[in-house]
């Protein structure tokens, strides 16, 4: 019966240290605010990103394909247009930009909220500028 309580002990002390631990360990890892973090000069602005985007989902309701359906290396020839060399920027550009914005989703869920508010602007007006 000694053992047992002595056991149950030392369990619990462990349990403790662990706790105590894990707390200050979770309590000094901070993440870094997106809004203040500043984006690299590699990557497309949220303008540049919004107009290649916007023409990226106006060329694919223009000509009808889903770019889901569409593989990776044929996405360039899927469309009458590129939106991507059509707004003059590097593909290797455009990549790291949507992989720099998709590990900030914050700033990526901004960028999607003005992509509607331009294609909401455009059905509005019924015509593309």
């Amino acid at each position: 019966m000694c053992c047992i309580v002595l056991t149950l002990h030392l369990m619990h002390t462990n349990l403790i240290k662990l706790f105590i631990v894990s707390v200050l360990f979770f309590s000094s890892c901070k993440p870094t605010s997106e809004e203040n973090e500043v984006v690299p000069e590699t990557v497309l602005s949220e303008d540049q990103l919004v107009k290649v985007l916007t023409d990226a989902y106006l060329a694919e309701g223009a000509s009808g394909i889903n770019v889901k359906n569409v593989p990776g290396e044929k996405f360039d020839s899927a469309y009458v247009f590129n939106p991507i060399s059509d707004n003059r920027i590097d593909k290797a550009v455009f990549d790291s930009s949507m992989a720099y914005y998709t590990r900030h989703p914050k700033k990526l869920k901004l960028i999607y909220d003005k992509i509607l508010d331009r294609l909401s602007v455009i059905q509005a007006k019924g015509k593309i500028e």
